[in-house]
Order: C-alpha cells, then sequence, then structure tokens
C-alpha cells in the first residue's frame, strides 16, 4: 500500500498544516471503499490500486478541489507557503523597524513628537513595501520555474507512476530554518538599508552622554550597499526553496553551493571595499589603547578581516559539502 500513501501525501503536502490531518483520513477510507468495491473480498493487486488512483486524478487537481477558497495569487501550490513567509516576514519587519527607530531616538533624538512619527511609519511603509515586493518576486519566480514539486513530472496526463517518493528523514529541511534564515535577511535587509549609523561602538561613561563611534563611512557604504543587498536577496531566495521543496535534491544542493559561492564573494568584496571603514571607528581602538600608537591601524584591522572571511568560508564549505553529501548519499 505504499504507492496509496504516497498518493495521500502528494495531495496532503498541497494543503494547509490544519486540513490536512483530517483529510488525509478521509482519502484513506476512500481509497479502502474504492479497492474493496472492486476487488470484494480479494487482496487489491497494483493494477486495481492503479485504476482507483487514476480514478480520483491528479493529486494536485484533487487538492485544489478540497481547497476552501482558491488562491492564484502565487499559485496553489505554494501560495500557503508564501503567505506563512510573508506574516512572519512582515512582523520581522515591524520589530526591527521599531528597535532600530527606538535605538536612534536615544542616538539622535528628534525635534518633535511629529518628525518621530512621520519618519518611522514613512521608514516602515517603505520597508514593508521593499520586503512585500521581494518575496512575492521570489515566490513568482520559483512558480515560473516549476520549482514546487521537485521531482514530479507535469504532464497533461497523470499516472500513479509519477507519485512523488515519501521524504526520507534524511533528507527533510525543516521549515523552522528556513525561516530563521529568512528573518535574518530581512532584519538584515532592514539594518543596512535604514539604520547603517546606527552601527558601531556605543561608548558609555559615568560623567557625559552615550557615543555612537560609527563603524562605516557614510560614503564609502553607501557605494558597497548594493553588494550587501544582493548578498541577502540570494539569502531569501536559498532559504525560499528550500521552504517550497522541503527536503534536499541534487538540484536543490548544487544550487545551494552556487548561492553559497555567490554570496561569498559579494562578502569579500563587501568587507574589503575601499572606503568601508570610518577613521572614528579606528580613532577608538587607538584611544583605547588597543592599536598601538604608530602601528598601522588598515593592516591590523586587515589581518581582523582575512580571520573573519577564513571563518566565513568554512561556514559556507560545511555548508555546501553536509547538503551535497546528504543528496548524493540519501536521494534515490
Amino acid at each position: 500500500m505504499e504507492k496509496v500513501e504516497r498518493y495521500i501525501y502528494a495531495v496532503t503536502k498541497r494543503l494547509p498544516q490544519k486540513q490536512r490531518s483530517d483529510l488525509e483520513q478521509e482519502l484513506r477510507s476512500l481509497i479502502e471503499d474504492m479497492l474493496t468495491e472492486k476487488v470484494k473480498d480479494d487482496k487489491a493487486t497494483e493494477k486495481e490500486i492503479d485504476q482507483v488512483l487514476i480514478e480520483l486524478g491528479d493529486p494536485a487537481v484533487l487538492a485544489d478541489r478540497y481547497r476552501a477558497k482558491r488562491n492564484y495569487l502565487i499559485g496553489p501550490e505554494n501560495y500557503e507557503t508564501y503567505f506563512l513567509v510573508l506574516k512572519i516576514v512582515v512582523a520581522a519587519v515591524a520589530f526591527g523597524i521599531t528597535l532600530a527607530m527606538t535605538i536612534g531616538f536615544f542616538v539622535e533624538p528628534p525635534g518633535s513628537i511629529f518628525e518621530l512619527f512621520l519618519k518611522y511609519f514613512s521608514a516602515l511603509f517603505g520597508a514593508l513595501l521593499q520586503v512585500f515586493a521581494w518575496i512575492t518576486v521570489i515566490f513568482a519566480i520559483i512558480e515560473h520555474q516549476n520549482f514546487s514539486i521537485s521531482e514530479e513530472l507535469k504532464t497533461e496526463t497523470w499516472y500513479p507512476a509519477d507519485l512523488p517518493e515519501l521524504p526520507d528523514k534524511n533528507l527533510a529541511i525543516k521549515p523552522a530554518e528556513s525561516l530563521v534564515g529568512l528573518l535574518f535577511a530581512v532584519l538584515a535587509i532592514i539594518l543596512f538599508n535604514t539604520a547603517e549609523h546606527l552601527i558601531g561602538i556605543y561608548s558609555f561613561s559615568d560623567d557625559g552622554p552615550m557615543r555612537l563611534i560609527p563603524l562605516f563611512d557614510p560614503e564609502g557604504f553607501r557605494a558597497l550597499l548594493p553588494l550587501i543587498n544582493i548578498m541577502l536577496a540570494i539569502g531569501m531566495v536559498k532559504e525560499s526553496l528550500k521552504l517550497v521543496i522541503r527536503k534536499w535534491t541534487k538540484g536543490l544542493a548544487l544550487a545551494n553551493l552556487a548561492f553559497n559561492l555567490l554570496s561569498f564573494g559579494l562578502f569579500v568584496l563587501f568587507i574589503r571595499g575601499e572606503g568601508l571603514w570610518s577613521d572614528a571607528f579606528f580613532a577608538f581602538w587607538t584611544e583605547v589603547g588597543l592599536i598601538p600608537s604608530g602601528a598601522d591601524p588598515l593592516a591590523l584591522w586587515g589581518q581582523v578581516l582575512t580571520g573573519l572571511i577564513a571563518i566565513v568560508a568554512l561556514g559556507f564549505l560545511i555548508d555546501s559539502a553536509v547538503n551535497l553529501y546528504k543528496s548524493f548519499r540519501y536521494q534515490q
């Protein structure tokens, strides 16, 4: 009866989580009744199981019939994942903007409450608009490229042989991992695009106000900002693909390798970019004695960046190697 289980899985995976349990029982009972009617007291053969499944039809079509309403903004197979990601990311954006504006209030107090609220809602609306556009475009591309069913063949005539295999636990991708990755990318985009001036060292003293030593030079940072935005967008595409496909395939693992290589290259170009780091940042470390007087701060900072690059490279390498191994080792 494995083929029956595969059919039920192919139908229920396209439906909202709250509908899956009831529908799974309903489908199993329906298939058993149809088989009993065909074979009476005999044991069902594979041919008779195929006949029943063909009568039920393509799992994608059957799942669409069970939907409470038809949603075609992105497509019935990917809409639930798209909407889940959108809700979580919107909440993260609102939190990120609020946190950034709160910190900014203490660092650079606004002239009036009206100015504060105007700046807050302007930043919030702009960030939400960008996030909505990014996520919609990403899922539209996924839909257009038919990534929703990683190994199923979309043909005009459906056959039971087209059913996907039940997912191997070794290949399964936990949605929580992808959602955390998406949230990190969104919060990073908000931070770098709306509150980069708040990134730095916060110095507190007993006899004076809080002091912010900026990490980035404003002009140098703006020139290199497209690199970090592209890198974070690549991360959002990667995590969205993982959310949609939900298991490691050879194609996804190779795409993950390509994404990691591209992201690593952009990361190196960004942190090695000319004019990125502020003079105030180096002056502060000289002031506290961590950079010896007369030493070249850029040379010392270059050594720190080399170590950081090595750590990031190792992380990308492990991620790529582990997922390539799993996809080629366990995938049939």
